[in-house]
């Protein structure tokens, strides 16, 4: 396995490599802002929760109220964004990853994979945030009904233009290796026009 940063001003944003599979991950660099902070944060519940605990543990009801409390923050801190990836599997298809998790350790995730088979296109599409435009990639799936849906990467991080352009190169990339593996030819036929009048 090998790990790269192929934009050296985004340290947010790595390629790993496989046999079989490569991974285009983007970490949440407000995770890494935030991790003092949120040790600050706990440390300052835990000493309230000292400092009251005389007053918490007299009745069932302020037991159930901090316990309630407690399991409310404890979610909130272990399921932060850690980071969202885009894993290409050449013979199979995509599979968008988020992890979530507490201080770089994952606790759980999400996957949704596309095969092949059912990926009509993968884009790189611009739209309206606020004031701002912001770029994010989005693949284009077919459904059995025939239905066309739009699956969005990245979803949660949105990272910047040169990152999405890096995973559009690579998953194009492995798109076309997979046309040439497995061509698709035409099964439409011509007719002419004396065969018509017929």
């Amino acid at each position: 396995m090998r790990r790269s940063a192929p934009i050296s001003e985004r340290p947010e944003f790595s390629v790993i490599e496989s046999n079989g599979w490569c991974e285009y991950r983007v970490e949440d660099t407000r995770r890494k802002r935030m991790k003092l902070v949120g040790f600050e944060l706990d440390a300052f519940v835990a000493l309230v929760a000292a400092y009251y605990w005389s007053k918490i543990v007299s009745t069932r009801v302020h037991i159930a109220v901090t316990t309630l409390l407690l399991l409310a923050y404890l979610y909130h801190r272990t399921h932060r964004i850690l980071w969202e990836s885009v894993v290409v599997f050449p013979s199979l298809g995509l599979q968008f990853e988020t992890h979530r998790g507490l201080a770089g350790l994952s606790l759980t995730s999400t996957r949704m994979f596309i095969p092949w088979s059912s990926l009509e296109d993968f884009l790189i599409h611009e739209g309206l945030r606020g004031w701002n435009v912001r770029y994010y990639l989005v693949a284009i799936t077919r459904t059995q009904q025939g239905v066309l849906k739009l699956e969005v990467p990245f979803e949660n991080i949105l990272p910047r233009f040169p990152i999405l352009l890096e995973v559009y190169r690579g998953v194009h990339e492995a798109m076309r290796a997979e046309d040439e593996q497995c061509p698709i030819h035409s099964g439409i036929s011509m007719s002419t026009g004396s065969e018509d009048n017929k």
